[in-house]
């Protein structure tokens, strides 16, 4: 009975343990061989002899973690190892957990970066330092914001005014104003001059507008549709209509303007077609760029028409000329039977 009870109290304060999150650890709950003890308010740790081997001199002392554990002292945050020994001395103000080697270090109002012997990677100097994504992290420092890899190397100075969320590897920057775009290995991959950016398509492009002109980016942060035009619209079916100094033309998702801007008008594609407007007459392009109806109709509707009954035409003839081809070969098989 007296081994049920004791058995139980150990199990009550495993439970408790676990309540608190893990976060400090009990007396009487060995780790790895190993206990805090509690005097006078402090911890100190124990091994399975009880022999004290870390002065009990802690605030709290928290679980092992890959053979580390989170200490307090006189209200500031280190970590000891295995061996009681203070391989980060207890002088910051927090630590977060270690994670692929370092962890968040916080002193006097700043941040910044240690290893796992106490090294600060990244000086205790930036105002924030968001967590890690696929080794990258945002800083900022006096309202500018910037990137650091986990080795604690800035990636891209904090420059800009905001950056946004990472996507394929690439984000927008702000800076003063203008929208620019960067890879998340801090390279510049657009400058920061345009107005608007807007996100990437299905295509990989991106609308841009400058001094009042339009165009589209590339992954690769070139105008892959220079920035040019007046007015462009979004791409459907990999087209999309470009207006310049008042004319109108067609450029595909290769950059290239395969309807040049000589319209007075056009339409967008439908069914891979557009119809197309110039000195006051109507025709149809399609979209390999070809006429397919001059402009020669004095409304679009007329010019759509014009299409219908050439197409209506060419199915006629089609089938004329299989009509032909058929009867041909009858003849012919009718001649060579005759033989």
């Amino acid at each position: 009975m007296k081994h049920l009870l004791l058995s139980l109290s150990v199990l009550f304060v495993a439970v408790s343990a676990r309540g608190q999150g893990g976060e400090v650890m009990q007396p009487g709950v060995y780790q790895d061989g190993i206990s805090v003890v509690k005097q006078n308010g402090k911890y100190g740790l124990i091994d399975v002899t009880h022999r004290v081997f870390t002065p009990v001199i802690y605030e709290s002392i928290s679980p092992f973690t890959d053979g580390l554990a989170k200490v307090k002292r006189d209200g500031r945050y280190g970590f000891v190892n295995t061996l009681g020994l203070e391989v980060v001395a207890p002088v910051y103000d927090s630590i977060t957990p270690f994670r692929n080697g370092v962890a968040k270090v916080k002193k006097n109002g700043y941040y910044g970066l240690i290893d796992r012997s106490g090294r600060e990677v990244a000086s205790v100097s930036y105002d924030v330092i968001t967590d890690f994504e696929d080794g990258v992290a945002k800083i900022w420092k006096r309202g500018r914001c910037g990137l650091i890899s986990i080795s604690g190397y800035e990636l891209a100075p904090c420059v800009y005014n905001a950056i946004d969320e990472f996507v394929n590897k690439i984000a927008m920057v702000y800076k003063d104003g203008r929208f620019g775009l960067i890879d998340n290995a801090g390279n510049q991959i657009a400058q920061p001059i345009y107005k608007e950016i807007a996100s990437f398509d299905e295509n990989g492009l991106a609308f841009a507008s400058r001094d009042g002109k339009y165009g589209y980016l590339s992954y690769m942060g070139d105008e892959i549709i220079p920035v040019q035009y007046d007015e462009i619209s979004n791409f459907i079916d990999g087209v999309a209509r470009v207006s310049k100094n008042g004319r109108y033309g067609f450029v595909n998702t290769l950059g290239q303007e395969f309807i040049t801007t000589i319209y007075d008008s056009a339409t967008a594609f439908s069914n891979g077609l557009a119809v197309v407007e110039s000195n006051g007459r109507f025709g149809v392009v399609d979209i390999q760029g070809r006429t397919v109806v001059p402009c020669n109709y004095a409304t679009r509707e007329d010019a759509v028409k014009a299409f219908d009954n050439l197409t209506i035409v060419k199915k006629d003839k089609s089938k004329d000329q299989a009509a032909a081809s058929s009867k041909k070969g009858t003849t012919k098989a009718a001649v060579k039977s005759a033989k």
